[in-house]
């Protein structure tokens, strides 16, 4: 028994000893794998992004891949016209929104490594990378620039927190134009912003008035501008500022009776159908809008007060989106377009592309009735009476508003107030809406955003390339174009090429300097008149101090914006400034600039 057992304790150490021997010399002398840890890894490899265009084909955005050294993948986003911040924002939120397309799609890849030494034995493409699609905006950028350019001027002059404007074409409901101001933030965002519209949704009243047979030559009962719904003694009174007797609908429309409108909603409409009348304009629903929109929403109202504040634009919370195609169905004779900001099929389609969502204005009668109320506003010794043209080819019709903002505890602020106008030119054959919101002032609309519209859409129309009516330049005279179109944040040769086609006569005041219009000032000689343009580079946020020697202080004062402490003293151009320009000069620092008439 004990020599079996030794027989078989040999036996396995010999082949114990076999076994350790041929696996050295799989593993040293042969350097062959017996055994191998298999790991699979996935990867991604970005595709390239598709562009972002205006309705023209003119880049706006791009994102690129750049390789630098020790850095695998780097992508930069380029917003080739940064200086407009309104746009700017705008594009950055059509960037990062659903659209997919504008993304492409990621290639997947799926690598067999050894986990030890992490060296790839193969790679399989699971999914092919897809490159994205350019991406055409409706808006125009010229429209855009002389928007953001006029901002730029009355925002300071009017000490508005910023202003919010939207243009839009009402034969199809396209956004030409757009930039949305968040008060709160002090800021430009992708976000569209709710706000209380005040007197600008008068019409949208009258409107459902209309179409709901009541008659516009009835007289509505003006209280003598004092006016108890209820006729509790402890409710708030309904006040008017201009005091009359009666109203028919227009003479309310002209001199913006609350009185009035909020008796169409409490008498003559009822507020049922009102309430339904106002959701029939799909106040709040924008479908496919690729921005986000925030409101609070359109609500029913149980106090007869509240529902008769409703009427004149109070206690309710609308978009820039809702008013701009409510007052579109007025314009193009009653049909209600979705805003379009994204042409589904391209630049082809800038024309012609519309999402229209139904009729909301029964018939062309009310329609004429409608255009001739918000005509009156303006030439009949309305509440925009100061911003008739004086250009006779130009016909203005909209609505004011001025709208007390609301505090942090729900309460309206006194003396502080968003201040709009809405409207279209030419009342017969409208070509564009627009619609201006100057935030937190301390006039009311028809001072604070009526001649804001007022310039847009003039330097819309005496445009060469945008103007609808090519005769309405002829009517103007060289000079007069001259002081009416600003050149301020053009190039160079931007400003020769606009002035040319303008037929105005332009000259630079130092010609060795380059960079963009910072200035511009009405000039004579023995030659005539002409207008006087300043260029500079502007260092905004660049750490640098720009130069403004030469400036009014106003001019002098916009290109320091960026700058929280600025002293100067004296009065007409600046001659001398601290820091020199092209030093340091972040937000913190403190600039001295003197002035001295030239």
């Amino acid at each position: 028994m004990k020599i079996r057992l030794i027989i078989i304790a040999v036996f396995l150490s010999a082949i114990t000893v076999a076994f350790v021997a041929r696996l050295a010399q799989i593993q040293i002398f042969s350097d062959k794998v017996y055994y191998e840890d298999k790991t699979q890894r996935r990867s991604f490899e970005e595709a390239k992004y598709g562009r972002i265009l205006d309705r023209n084909g003119v880049v706006l955005w791009d994102k690129l891949h750049v390789d630098k050294e020790h850095e695998s993948k780097k992508w930069n986003e380029i917003y080739y016209h940064g200086h407009l911040e309104g746009l700017s924002a705008i594009v950055h939120g059509v960037m990062v929104s659903k659209i997919r397309e504008l993304r492409g799609q990621k290639a997947v890849l799926l690598s067999t490594v050894k986990s030890r030494k992490n060296t790839p034995i193969d790679e399989i493409v699971r999914t092919p990378s897809i490159e994205g699609k350019d991406v055409y905006l409706s808006i125009d950028l010229r429209i855009q620039e002389i928007v953001e350019n006029v901002i730029k001027e009355y925002v300071p002059k009017l000490s508005a927190a910023g202003a919010s404007v939207l243009v839009m074409d009402p034969r199809s409901g396209q956004i030409l134009a757009m930039t949305s101001f968040n008060p709160d933030r002090n800021r430009y965002e992708s976000t569209v912003h709710s706000f209380e519209p005040g007197s600008i949704f008068k019409p949208v009243t009258a409107i459902i008035a209309l179409e709901n047979g009541v008659d516009p030559n009835k007289r509505i009962d003006g209280e003598n501008g004092q006016w108890h719904v209820t006729k509790n003694a402890n409710e708030k009174i309904i006040k008017d500022t201009r005091v009359a007797k009666s109203f028919n609908m227009q003479e309310a429309m002209t001199v913006s009776s609350n009185i009035a409108f909020g008796k169409y909603v409490i008498e003559e409409i009822g507020y049922e159908k009102f309430f339904y009348g106002v959701k029939n304009f799909a106040i709040n629903e924008n479908p496919n809008f690729p921005l986000r929109v925030s409101h609070k929403g359109f609500n029913r109202v149980i106090y007869s007060r509240t529902q008769a504040t409703q009427g004149f634009g109070q206690s309710l919370d609308l978009t820039s989106l809702d008013m701009a195609k409510a007052f579109s169905s007025i314009a193009n004779g009653g049909v209600l377009y979705n805003p379009k900001l994204v042409l589904e099929h391209g630049i082809d389609s800038a024309v012609t592309e519309r999402d229209s969502v139904r009729r909301v204005i029964s018939t062309t009668e009310n329609t004429r009735i409608l255009r001739n109320m918000l005509k009156s506003v303006v030439d009949s010794g309305g509440t925009a009476a100061n911003i008739k043209s004086k250009y006779s080819f130009f016909e203005f019709a909209g609505k004011t508003g001025t709208a007390q903002t609301i505090d942090s505890i729900g309460k309206y602020k006194v003396g502080t107030y968003n201040s709009s106008f809405i409207g279209f030119e030419r009342a017969t054959d409208p070509y564009f809406v627009c619609l201006v919101t100057m935030h937190s002032t301390k006039s009311g609309g028809s001072t604070a955003a009526g001649p804001v519209f007022q310039k847009i859409m003039e330097q819309i129309y005496l445009h060469p390339e945008l103007s609808p009516a090519a005769f309405a330049r002829e009517y103007a005279s060289a000079d007069s174009l001259c002081s009416d179109v600003s050149f301020i944040g053009h190039t160079r040769t931007a400003a020769l090429d606009r002035a040319k086609g303008m037929r105005c006569s332009i000259r630079f005041d130092d010609e060795s300097r380059t960079g963009s219009v910072v200035a511009q000032t009405i000039k004579r000689d023995s030659t005539g008149e002409y207008l006087q343009l300043s260029l500079r580079e502007h260092q905004r946020n660049t750490g640098r101090m720009p130069d403004v020697r030469g400036l009014a202080l106003k001019d002098a004062m916009g290109m320091l914006e960026h700058i929280s402490n600025v002293v100067y003293d004296g009065v007409g151009k600046v001659y001398e400034q601290f820091p020199e320009p092209g030093e340091s000069a972040d937000r913190k620092s403190i600039v001295h600039i003197k002035l001295r008439e030239i």
